[in-house]
């Protein structure tokens, strides 16, 4: 098995490898397809925004995540494909949901729009709303590789489908 973490430190608390190694287990158990290889990733700035964004993606009203090819370069992550089953932890470290990515588009950041945006959580479909956010989360999240986040630079677009999700209050 192949567990691939894309969690960058001083945000989200880093899951335990017993935790993932359960949560994986209960979610193969229920849903036999998923594999063994595996990414796990966090969602969201803050523990109320995370636990917004897992109840957006539960809703299937975020049906998409968005990833920064220049971060997973630099962080040695493998390139992700259709079929990926993706691990999303809460704010505190929490396995919470297995997502399965179903497409990978790329884009730059300065033609995000309706159609992209549209794909993420209620409160950030509008591009006016979208992009800014994501202009500075971003921003931040770049500061470390010298870079920020200009309009060429390349997004992926990452289509998703929920195969496995535990609420907080069953954990």
């Amino acid at each position: 098995m192949t567990r691939t973490l894309v969690i960058g430190g001083g945000g989200p608390a880093l899951p335990s490898d017993s935790d993932l190694d359960v949560f994986w287990a209960e979610a193969c158990a229920a849903v036999p397809e998923l594999g063994a290889d595996h990414q796990v990733r966090s969602l969201g700035i803050d523990e109320e925004t995370t636990g917004m964004i897992l109840d957006f993606i539960n809703a299937k009203t975020k049906i998409a995540t968005f990833s920064l090819p220049w971060v997973m370069e630099a962080e040695g992550h493998p390139e992700t494909k259709p079929g990926t089953p993706v691990i999303l932890t809460g704010y505190d470290g929490a396995p919470r949901a297995v997502v399965r990515i179903t497409d990978i588009r790329g884009t730059t950041f300065g033609e995000i729009g309706p159609a992209e945006t549209g794909l993420d959580g209620p409160p950030v479909q509008d591009p006016e709303v979208w992009v800014p956010l994501h202009r500075d989360y971003w921003n931040g999240l770049l500061e470390k590789y010298g870079k920020s986040c200009t309009d060429d630079m390349p997004v992926l677009v990452e289509p998703f489908d929920v195969v496995y999700f535990k609420d907080s209050k069953d954990a």
